[in-house]
């Protein structure tokens, strides 16, 4: 873990070159020289938290994936599809980082209030993505998506003309959020929900369950 922040905090320092310099025997005037620009100060702390939020994603989801490998319960279609849903959070954690040192800002890994414990009234206990089964951890992920995109698209009216009347528009995080993110979101949320209801359909059948559950995994390590 400690490996991975300071990489992510080594990507922070050099996009964060991307701020203006000016005369260097000046530092009260360079200081004035920034990448800041429109409202992007109105969502600092916004889209730091966001970040964070993210950074856990990938955590998550990736302890979620072990829980599948073949040392648990050796469902290779699970491990696949939770494990790419790490990488992804991983990959908007990185490019986050760069967004806001190209707009000027700087970002501090400083971990938020577990997803988990928002998904499980409050109790912040790791075993419940350890102890998931398959149609539990596609509910734990389902919810963990849609509270992330609840987030995503309330930064987005933050900064939206329709918004305050206008007074914190700031189009560029707009469409990177639209790009980056919510586009995303959609979805995979979507693609869960599908998946638990055809997971559901096939567990209401006792007798050919276990057959059925295999062949759902089989399918899942195909089409992800």
């Amino acid at each position: 873990m400690f490996e991975m922040k300071f990489l992510l905090l080594s990507v922070a320092l050099v996009a964060g070159l991307c701020t203006i310099r000016a005369d260097d025997t000046n530092a009260t005037d360079v200081n004035k020289f920034t990448a800041q620009f429109s409202a992007i100060n109105h969502i600092r702390d916004d889209l730091q938290t966001f970040t964070n939020q993210q950074l856990e994603k990938s955590y998550d989801f990736l302890l979620l994936s072990f829980t599948f490998d073949k040392y648990e319960l050796d469902r290779p279609g699970f491990e696949k599809l939770y494990r790419k849903v790490s990488d992804k959070a991983w990959e908007d954690t990185v490019g986050l980082i760069k967004y806001q040192s190209k707009r000027g800002l700087s970002v501090t890994l400083n971990g938020v209030p577990s997803i988990v414990g928002q998904l499980n009234e409050g109790k912040v206990d790791k075993a419940s993505l350890v102890d998931s089964d398959e149609l539990s951890s596609l509910k734990l992920a389902l919810g963990y998506e849609k509270l992330l995109a609840d987030e995503s698209h309330r930064i987005h009216k933050k900064i939206s003309h329709a918004h305050d009347k206008g007074v914190a528009y700031d189009p560029d995080v707009a469409h990177y959020l639209d790009e980056e993110i919510i586009e995303y979101q959609s979805g995979v949320i979507r693609k869960l929900t599908g998946y638990i209801h055809n997971l559901h359909s096939i567990i209401e059948e006792p007798k050919t369950k276990d057959m059925g559950i295999h062949m759902f995994d089989e399918y899942l390590e195909k089409v992800e």
